[in-house]
């Protein structure tokens, strides 16, 4: 601390939370020492305090006034009382730097560490301040994630730092989420094999890979509509994401639903008919809604699926309605007294299950991004692994992959559609990843834009709730290589779970109470002081906090180039001439 000025001493020590006089001398917000200049009574400033060998490292949460009561000048007169208030600031111990064998310095995190009564506190000087916020890195693998607004240093944190744990990237609209992420994606395709899949809700992230990405390098996706518009068979998802996206209860609708599934390859549909007939029969026998009449020709179908033999397959997936038939049938055909009939009540059981099915088939918006007509098989036979295993790795790579970007454009998805169709990609991809093992997999990145839209609770008929491979994701992919980017600007609707499971925070603008409520609960990295400043925050400044950087930094945000089509509207059209 030799040739700088203190200007101030500690006077409580409360855990990890101290209380600093500042001398009588002191008066500005900023201190001059060899390094130059540093601001020192800022909210989230740092101040070395003496600690002898090492200095500690302070952060200022508050400043405030304390009425004299004593004389705080060393000439003043004994008796005599200051009128000007003592000032003090509120700090908390941030960690301790020391000096290498190579003489830089080193900053280790340590909040436990506290300092002696009475140490003096002194400005950091520039490379103490770069040592504490922005430690060395190898450049192979840095990541620039903006410049701090006090002192411009650039703020960089290594891959593995960043990608080891999950990211939530927060804040509300217009303050610039997708810049941010697209400035780091850009960073992040110029290393030699990254491998990223981008859920682009808005269609806004292909003009920011112009000039940065080409030929294998990226895929762009568009599902449901563009000119080369992509549907997902209905098939290919799989009895996991068919679970998920039909949402069965547990007590009658999932054990008829597995029926189905199971049994689909064995059947054939008639559209002429409306029914579903054996593979190896000429017509339709099975109806999904409870007519009438003699339920023979289904009872035997039923009966002979459920027996076990050996039966017939079809050449090819049958339509999707063939689902409800089978759901109907499986449950609600019996033998009667004199013959087969269907049971009304014990349809009633799977009617909503039936009706979900006809809903979406019915719906032109749903039918534009899932195939339902049924389609031959990607392999010599209808196996439901083949066909998520096919879909998984177009969408999320394998290891004959070549692209580096994969641009998934759901601009032309309903959002009231989201939860269920993307939650039965989520579901799909999450089995097919822990089915293929740890180290099975190349390390990829999940960009999951508008989050919100999807990363939602959606309850069952019956009023419970499915477990979401999305959680799952979040609490077990880091070990199958899976990384997650969490992008919103509604943070209270995603899953708490999800959120949890986030280790580096970039926060922008939040008004909401809710929303900063579920950052401070959700966040292991930051106290209620700092959340409360987020409301304040300016356009394309962010809080950083978490697992990649040593301490919270507030940035000026690093601007992608090209940007998204994220832009705000123009209103000046409205006042310009012609």
């Amino acid at each position: 601390m030799r040739g700088r000025e203190a200007i101030g001493y500690v006077v409580s020590v409360e855990g990890a939370r101290i209380t600093l006089n500042l001398n009588d001398s002191h008066k500005g917000h900023v201190a001059s020492h060899r390094s130059g200049v540093s601001s020192v009574t800022d909210i989230n400033s740092f101040l070395g305090v003496d600690g002898g060998p090492r200095i500690l490292v302070v952060r200022v949460v508050s400043l405030s006034f304390l009425e004299p009561r004593e004389a705080h000048k060393t000439m003043m007169p004994q008796g005599q009382l200051n009128a000007m208030p003592l000032r003090q600031l509120n700090a908390v111990v941030a960690g301790w730097l020391n000096r290498g064998e190579d003489g830089k310095f080193i900053f280790t995190a340590d909040s436990l560490t506290t300092p002696s009564l009475g140490a003096e506190a002194f400005p950091l000087s520039r490379d103490e301040l770069s040592a504490v916020i922005n430690p060395e890195v190898d450049s192979d693998g840095a990541l620039l994630l903006g410049t701090d607004c006090r002192s411009g240093i650039d703020l960089k944190t290594g891959i593995d730092d960043f990608l080891g744990r999950h990211i939530a990237v927060l804040g509300s609209s217009g303050q610039g989420k997708s810049c941010f992420s697209a400035a780091i994606v850009q960073q992040l395709v110029k290393l030699g094999h990254p491998r990223i899949v981008i859920f682009d809700i808005n269609g806004e992230f292909e003009p920011a890979f112009e000039g940065h990405l080409s030929g294998d390098d990226i895929k762009v996706t568009t599902i449901g509509g563009g000119e080369k518009p992509y549907k997902i068979p209905y098939y290919a998802l799989g009895r996991h994401g068919l679970s998920r996206l039909l949402l069965p209860s547990e007590k009658t609708q999932r054990p008829a639903l597995s029926f189905a599934l199971e049994h689909l390859k064995h059947v054939k549909w008639f559209s002429d008919q409306g029914g579903v007939g054996l593979a190896d029969q000429t017509q339709a026998c099975m109806y999904d809604d409870c007519r009438p009449g003699d339920a023979k020709g289904s009872l035997e179908a039923i009966q002979k699926l459920r027996s076990g033999q050996k039966m017939q397959e079809g050449t090819e997936w049958c339509h999707m309605a063939a689902l409800a038939a089978l759901v109907a049938e499986s449950h609600s055909v019996k033998q009667g007294k004199n013959n087969a009939e269907r049971d009304g009540f014990h349809y009633s059981n799977v009617a909503p299950l039936v009706t979900r099915i006809r809903r979406f088939i019915d719906d032109p918006m749903f039918c534009a991004v899932l195939d339902v007509e049924g389609g031959k098989p990607c392999g010599k036979s209808l196996n439901w692994g083949e066909e998520s295993s096919a879909l998984v790795s177009q969408l999320f790579g394998d290891d004959k992959s070549k692209w580096k970007l994969h641009i998934l454009n759901l601009k032309h998805i309903a959002h009231d559609l989201m939860p269920v169709v993307l939650g039965g990609l989520l579901e799909l991809f999450a089995f097919e990843l822990f089915k293929r093992g740890q180290g099975k997999t190349h390390p990829t990145l999940l960009v999951l834009e508008e989050a919100h839209h999807y990363l939602r609770q959606i309850a069952d008929d019956d009023g419970s709730k499915n477990a979401l491979a999305y959680e799952r994701l979040a609490k077990e992919g880091r070990k199958f290589g899976l990384g997650l980017w969490i992008s919103t600007q509604r943070p209270s609707e995603v899953s708490d779970t999800v959120l949890a499971q986030c280790g580096t925070w970039v926060v922008f603008r939040l008004t909401s109470e809710t929303d900063q409520r579920t950052v401070g609960t959700a966040a292991e990295w930051i106290d209620k002081l700092e959340v409360s400043r987020i409301a304040g925050l300016p356009r394309q400044q962010a809080l950083v906090f978490g697992a990649c950087i040593p301490v919270p930094v507030r940035i000026n945000a690093p601007t992608a180039k090209p940007l998204p089509n994220s832009e705000d509207p123009d209103f000046s059209q409205w006042y310009k001439k012609e």
